[in-house]
């Protein structure tokens, strides 16, 4: 039987509402969680970030627009790269040259999942660089969005980027010591979801757009904060009505049947307590 991040629990206390863990091993800050540790999400809570850091929440299963954006990850940053001499330099204020280029990620699974070791509390996967006579000028950040007014200016041009896109990639520039960051964003119809296969990006439905990184300073500063506060002392914040589902199910856990299913596979058995 797989481990259950469950087991770590020593108490949901109905009463504060929070939950109090026993930490096995933290996970760092990655851009994802910023923003909704900051209360800037609309996806996501404090609570469930918090969860999730500590190993007990294993995160949200896999879904189709989840399935989609990593499956266009590749092709849309391979889009950029095929037209960089006319995408790039304009916004960039760099001339058109061969020395432009877009880097690929360390793959995952060769990185640890994590391509920033050297910081013990942020951490994260990058999309890739872009890079201009051997040097990296920008993080490239990408995305799928299946809601295109919610990147447009007041004179509909797409310019608009969601904070918590901003501070995600601003964390990502920030810990790659860049100050430029360039978003490459692709515009899904709902049947693209279905077939992300048959999508192909073009200057219709996909837009880059090259931003300064915002002052991070703050934003980190908040976030490691509340990092030490909650996760090194193995309590999280308190829950509220939008983690209601999230609650019933770690009180759905049943320590004893884990217990027998474990001895069954030939495991100790020990377990906290609730």
């Amino acid at each position: 039987m797989a481990f259950d991040g469950r087991a770590n629990i020593v108490e949901i206390d109905d009463s504060d509402r929070v939950v109090v863990f026993d930490l096995y091993r933290k996970k760092k800050i990655s851009g994802t969680k910023l923003g909704p540790i900051l209360g800037v999400s609309d996806l996501s809570t404090p609570f469930k970030v918090s969860l999730e850091l500590a190993g007990i929440y294993p995160g949200d299963p896999r879904n189709k627009y989840i399935d989609a954006g990593n499956a266009l990850e590749p092709v849309i940053r391979n889009y950029v790269r095929k037209n960089a001499q006319s995408l790039l330099p304009g916004i960039l204020g760099i001339p058109q040259s061969e020395q432009l280029t877009v880097e690929e990620p360390v793959p995952r699974e060769k990185c640890g999942y994590d391509h920033f070791h050297d910081s013990k509390v942020f951490g994260g996967l990058v999309d890739g660089y872009i890079g201009y006579e051997g040097r990296r000028q920008a993080v490239l950040e990408i995305k799928t969005s299946g809601n295109r007014p919610k990147w447009l200016d007041s004179e509909g041009k797409v310019s608009v980027i969601p904070e918590t896109y901003m501070l995600q990639a601003g964390l990502y520039a920030q810990l790659s010591g860049l100050d430029r960051i360039v978003f490459a964003v692709g515009f899904l119809e709902d049947q693209d979801y279905d077939r992300p296969g048959n999508w192909v990006p073009s200057p219709e439905n996909c837009a880059v757009i090259a931003v300064d990184r915002p002052d991070m300073a703050k934003p980190m500063k908040d976030a490691e904060t509340w990092y030490h506060e909650y996760i090194d002392r193995g309590e999280t914040p308190q829950w509220t009505d939008a983690d209601a589902d999230l609650v019933k199910w770690l009180k759905s856990y049943d320590p004893k049947a884990a217990s027998k299913a474990r001895k069954g596979n030939g495991g100790s058995g020990h377990r906290r307590r609730f």
